[in-house]
């Protein structure tokens, strides 16, 4: 039987036809399915050390979401620990983590490690994966493992400027000789130590010895008998609680005299006024902050956060916060959940106002901020003047 011919209006009907069902399932890709109806954002979160970071970036999350959200879309938190049952946190763990947030809980961006000795390790993951971090670790030399990875914490080069300065300042400490001591293998410790040495030597100060203890070490007898045999004006304390206050009462009690200098690793109030019994030995102690609640500007961070988890904010808390901050300004601003937009975005934000005043990220991915030198005076963090960058 012979077959009859399709007229052509028919063909052309089928060709349209087919090809509004092509158009309709690629627009179908670029509208969020169910899969991604939220933002997914990682926190790598250790559970026994400085909890307010999360606590802090849930509050920007929280604000976020009450305005609408990001894109059209809630925020969403995955929360993992890299320190479970450990002694500290771990680098292997954090880098098996920020893998699992990415290539199986698909975020689109990172916030944490708080230390810097496992964001060294992370950054390299990341940026191999092209995810924004915004860590709420300090060490300078964080940054230089990757081009996604960004910090949200006054780095430790500024820290050890800002503190050799103040030493050394003739209307200050008026200091010639210095000493430090430092945890041994700890990059952020290693990194703030170097930078202040650096800087008081650069300025004229003589820097009688560098001392090192081991993470974990309750005994210090040794390096501070080396110290106290020198007599240095001030000792700078890179370390972290508990060891500090324990290495200052043990300082004192060996009759060591110098002023103790510390870095923003002290800045979990509740955690260093917990160790001791008396806090007497850390009087007139003298550390840097980037974040202080007696500051004007970050009043309504304080007051939000205050009435959210009935206490104040610390350090910790300011820094997850401004990560989250930060992260939404950028994803707004890039219009678009591309973790490489999202990325650039990040290094175009200036004049940003949250729980601290970033002017703006450098080329080092560092935030240009202003620093806080604190006094420690009966007991209390008092705030002692502001250092602009």
């Amino acid at each position: 039987m012979k077959m009859k011919s399709i007229p052509i209006y028919c063909l052309i009907i089928l060709f349209l036809i087919a090809m509004s069902l092509s158009g309709c399932e690629k627009i179908s890709q670029m509208i969020p399915s169910d899969t991604i109806s939220t933002v997914k954002v990682g926190v790598i979160q250790p559970s026994g050390l400085a909890p307010s970071f999360t606590k802090g970036a849930k509050l920007a999350k929280t604000q976020i979401n009450d305005n609408g959200g990001l894109l059209g879309m809630q925020v969403e938190f995955i929360v993992m620990d890299n320190q479970e049952m450990r002694d500290f946190p771990d680098p292997a763990e954090s880098v098996r983590i920020a893998k699992t947030l990415i290539m199986d809980e698909g975020v689109v961006a990172i916030l944490g490690p708080l230390l810097s000795t496992n964001s060294t390790q992370v950054g390299p993951v990341v940026t191999e994966l092209k995810t924004p971090i915004i860590t709420g670790s300090s060490g300078h030399k964080v940054t230089s493992t990757g081009d996604y990875v960004f910090i949200a914490v006054a780095p430790s080069s500024g820290q050890g400027a800002t503190t050799a300065q103040f030493a050394i300042d003739l209307n200050e400490l008026n200091a010639k000789t210095a000493a430090t001591i430092r945890q041994e293998g700890d990059v952020y410790s290693n990194a703030v130590a170097d930078a202040f040495e650096v800087n008081f030597q650069k300025l004229g100060g003589d820097v009688v010895t560098t001392e090192f203890y081991p993470h974990g070490s309750r005994n210090f007898d040794t390096q501070l008998t080396r110290i106290n045999m020198l007599s240095p004006d001030v000792l700078l304390i890179a370390g972290f609680i508990p060891e500090v206050p324990l290495l200052a009462a043990r300082a004192r009690e060996l009759g060591i005299k110098a002023t103790f200098i510390g870095t923003n690793a002290w800045d979990i109030p509740d955690e260093l006024f917990s160790v001791l019994d008396d806090n007497t030995p850390l009087d007139g102690a003298f550390f840097t902050r980037d974040f202080s609640i007696e500051s004007p500007d970050a009043a309504p961070f304080v007051q939000a956060y205050t009435e959210l988890y009935m206490e104040p904010p610390n350090g910790p808390a300011s820094w997850g916060y401004d990560a989250m901050s930060l992260l939404g300004i950028a994803i707004t601003n890039a219009g678009s959940l591309d973790p490489t937009e999202i990325r650039d975005a990040l290094t175009k934000i200036t004049d940003y106002q949250g729980a601290s005043t970033i002017s703006h990220f450098d080329e080092n991915r560092h935030p240009v901020k202003s620093l806080l030198l604190h006094t420690i005076r009966d007991g209390q963090i008092v705030l002692y003047k502001k250092v602009d960058p």
